[in-house]
């Protein structure tokens, strides 16, 4: 899994773009590297998963602990690119009612 981070200063946003699987193996790096991001005080958050192919429930939880921690810290999140396999995943996991959705 590859991690991306672009800063728009102008804003204060940061958009995660999100390449690869996200499962078992690197969902805490997911976690990590996404929430360590947060706390350089970013105001607005857009995470790209137009890029995931595959997602499991460890996947799942890091997206839960994601919003749960931008809402600690007030930071608007909204995700993009959620397609396929992954949209099923969360629909079955029942959170893409938590999720609000930034349709581009």
């Amino acid at each position: 899994m590859e991690i991306q981070f672009f800063e728009n200063k102008m804003d204060k946003s940061l958009t995660v773009k999100i390449s690869g699987d996200c499962d078992l193996y690197n969902a805490h790096h997911l976690f990590n590297d996404v929430t360590g991001r947060m706390n350089s005080g970013c105001r607005a958050m857009y995470v790209d998963l137009s890029g995931v192919p595959y997602l499991d429930s460890s996947g799942v939880g890091a997206v839960i602990r994601i919003i749960q921690h931008s809402k600690s810290k007030k930071i608007d999140i909204k995700f993009r690119g959620i397609e396929g396999t992954v949209r099923k995943v969360m629909r079955l996991s029942n959170i893409l009612s938590i999720i609000t959705e930034d349709r581009q």
